[in-house]
């Protein structure tokens, strides 16, 4: 699963890593700040096989799935979304990356309480949702395999957005949900820009190309980090 999501260098940072020869940055400067705990409904930057950059909705309901009132995504399977129907012309022509510092899982953990009762001390089991914060072990950035319905400069209309893709997550790595953001190297993440990329090159990208567990670390946060609208540098910070 994905659900939250830190963004926080300079845009310049994230196409200079990718390796773009001529990125063009098609967003409002003034409006950015650092993103420590990006959740659903906020705009991260998306990078778009042309090289621009773009400030997207995350978040996706196609009109047929509006009419029905059937609810808005925020992911995308990666062994569904090429013949889902919510997912299926995106696969083919809505590529994108959205370039990240880590994101944020939720691990329910045992925590001891004493208790008194009748002048006898004891201790109480209980669990709480730990959130973790998962990172490259060299810090670099990461891109993550999305989709969107936004072309160009359009306006984004109710529905248009971006939805993140997520795979199975390795064994090892923190993740109740036993899904994780498809995350790629730049290598990676530029074939999956590619429009001219195969549909067996982009099954075989999708399932072999995705970071293993063994280039992440993680360490537990606050749990400040559960409330979306809280967004600080010390959210990404470890627990001591």
């Amino acid at each position: 699963m994905c659900g939250r999501i830190s963004q926080y260098r300079d845009p310049r940072l994230y196409a200079d890593h990718l390796g773009l020869a001529d990125p063009l940055m098609l967003f409002d400067a003034a409006d950015r700040r650092p993103g420590y705990n990006l959740a659903p409904g906020t705009h991260p930057l998306a990078i778009y096989p042309d090289q621009t950059l773009h400030a997207i909705h995350w978040g996706y309901c196609p009109d047929w799935a509006r009419e029905q009132h059937l609810p808005q995504t925020i992911n995308a399977r990666a062994d569904a979304a090429p013949t889902a129907r919510y997912f299926e012309q995106l696969w083919k022509t809505g590529r994108v990356l959205v370039p990240a510092d880590g994101w944020f899982e939720w691990r329910v953990e045992s925590t001891f309480n004493d208790s008194d009762v009748d002048g006898d001390r004891s201790q109480q089991e209980a669990s709480e949702r730990q959130p973790y914060f998962v990172h490259l072990k060299n810090d670099a950035p990461m891109y993550l395999a999305a989709l969107s319905s936004v072309r160009g400069t359009e306006p984004q209309t109710e529905g248009m957005g971006l939805v993140i893709v997520t795979a199975s997550a390795d064994a090892g790595l923190v993740d109740v949900h036993g899904r994780r953001p498809l995350a790629f190297s730049p290598d990676a993440a530029r074939r999956w820009l590619d429009p001219a990329l195969s549909p067996e090159e982009l099954e075989q990208l999708a399932r072999d190309a995705c970071l293993p567990a063994s280039r992440f670390r993680w360490h537990r946060v606050s749990r400040e980090v559960d409330r979306a609208l809280n967004d600080e540098p010390g959210l990404i910070e470890a627990l001591h």
